[in-house]
C-alpha cells in the first residue's frame, strides 16, 4: 500500500514540474506582437514591408460590392498609419494575426460590425465572444451581406399566398405586374452592376498603382539611406586624411575603398512589367535612374606607399560619385509619394 502511495505522489510531482516548465514557453509563444505599415489587398489580407497578414477569426464573403465596401473601410481605419498586431500563427512571411489600427480599432471586429465579413468557424472564435456578438448584431440590423440574407429569407407573405389562392384573376394580374417590375428591376440592376464593375476596375487599378508606387518608394528610400550612410563614412575618412594631427590609417597597413554604396534593384526589376501603371514620364525617369545605379561591388586598395594627395583625390571622387544620386533619388521618392496620394484619392 505504501508503495502505491509513493508511486502516485511521485507521478503527480513529475506532472506538476512538467507543467511548470512548459507553461512559460507556451505563454512566450503567444506573445508575438509587432507593428507594420500595411495596405489592404482584400477584406482579410494586409501586405507591407515584405509581410503578408491574414486577419484572424474572419473570412470574406463572395460579393464584389461588399468587398469594395470592406476595402474602403480598411483604408479609412488604417489611414496610412502602422497597425499593431498579435500573431497567432503562420510563418515568418505570412502570419495570421489580430490587428488594431493606430486609433485602436480591431480591424476584424470592425469588419464584422459592418457585415463586410463573417466569422471563420474553422478557428476558435468562441475564445473571443465579441466577434460572435458583432456578427449577431450585424445580422439583426441587416448590415452588409446580412441585408441580402434577410431579404432572401423573407419570401412571399402568407397573406399574398391566400390572395392568390382566392382570387386567381387578381393573382394573374399581380404576377404580370411583378414580372414587369422584375424586368425593370433587372434592367436597373444590370446598369448598377455595370457601374459597380467599372468602378471596381478603376479602384483596383488605383490600388495596384498605389502598391507599385509604395514598393518602389520603399526601395528607393532604402537606397538613399545607404548612400547617406556611405557618404558619412567616407566624409569622415576624408577628414582623417586631411587632418594634420593624425597619421592616415592607410599609411600604417594600407586600406580599402569601396567605389560606390551597395544598392538594391530587386523590386524595380520585378515590377518592370507594371511600370505602365505610372505616368509615362515618371516610368521613363525611374528606368533611367535605376539603369544609372551601380550594381556590382568594386573596391580599391590604397597601399601605404600611395601619396597622400592621391589618396585624398580618390576618396573625394568616391564621395562625388555617390552624391550624384542623392537629388535624383529624392525627386523620384517625392514623385512616387505624389502617386500614392493621388491613387489613395482615386480609391476613395
Amino acid at each position: 500500500m505504501r508503495g502505491y502511495l509513493f508511486s502516485g505522489c511521485l507521478f503527480f510531482c513529475c506532472l506538476a514540474m512538467a507543467l511548470t516548465v512548459m507553461t512559460p514557453s507556451a505563454a512566450h509563444a503567444d506573445s508575438s506582437k509587432f507593428s507594420r505599415t500595411v495596405t489592404a489587398v482584400d477584406p482579410v489580407t494586409l501586405q507591407g514591408q515584405g509581410l503578408t497578414i491574414t486577419l484572424w477569426g474572419v473570412r470574406p464573403v463572395l460579393s464584389p460590392a461588399i468587398e469594395l465596401k470592406a476595402l474602403d473601410l480598411m483604408d479609412n481605419l488604417i489611414d496610412g498609419s502602422p497597425v499593431s498586431c498579435q500573431a497567432v500563427g503562420g510563418t515568418s512571411t505570412h502570419v495570421v494575426a489580430r490587428c488594431n489600427s493606430a486609433r485602436g480599432d480591431d480591424l476584424g471586429l470592425s469588419l464584422l460590425n459592418h457585415g463586410f465579413v463573417v466569422v471563420d468557424r474553422r478557428q476558435n472564435v468562441d475564445s473571443v465572444p465579441s466577434y460572435l456578438e458583432a456578427q449577431q448584431a450585424a445580422r439583426h440590423n441587416a448590415e452588409g451581406i446580412w441585408k441580402q440574407v434577410v431579404k432572401s429569407d423573407s419570401g412571399m407573405s402568407q397573406g399574398m399566398r391566400m390572395l392568390l389562392s382566392v382570387l386567381p384573376v387578381a393573382a394573374v394580374l399581380l404576377m404580370m405586374f411583378i414580372i414587369l417590375f422584375r424586368l425593370k428591376s433587372l434592367e436597373t440592376q444590370q446598369k448598377e452592376e455595370f457601374e459597380q464593375t467599372r468602378s471596381k476596375e478603376t479602384q483596383l487599378l488605383a490600388r495596384e498603382k498605389h502598391v507599385l508606387a509604395s514598393t518602389l518608394e520603399g526601395e528607393l528610400a532604402g537606397n538613399k539611406n545607404r548612400i547617406e550612410a556611405f557618404l558619412t563614412i567616407y566624409r569622415d575618412m576624408l577628414a582623417n586624411l586631411k587632418s594634420t594631427t593624425e597619421t592616415p590609417k592607410y599609411k600604417q597597413a594600407g586600406d580599402i575603398v569601396q567605389k560606390h554604396p551597395a544598392l538594391s534593384k530587386a523590386v524595380f526589376e520585378a515590377s518592370v512589367s507594371k511600370l505602365s501603371l505610372l505616368d509615362m514620364k515618371l516610368a521613363a525617369r525611374l528606368s533611367k535612374l535605376y539603369a544609372a545605379l551601380p550594381m556590382e561591388q568594386e573596391y580599391i586598395n590604397i597601399e601605404p606607399g600611395v601619396p597622400l594627395e592621391s589618396a585624398v583625390a580618390l576618396v573625394e571622387k568616391v564621395i562625388r560619385d555617390a552624391e550624384i544620386f542623392v537629388q535624383p533619388l529624392t525627386d523620384a521618392i517625392a514623385a512616387l509619394e505624389g502617386v500614392m496620394t493621388s491613387s489613395r484619392t482615386e480609391k476613395s
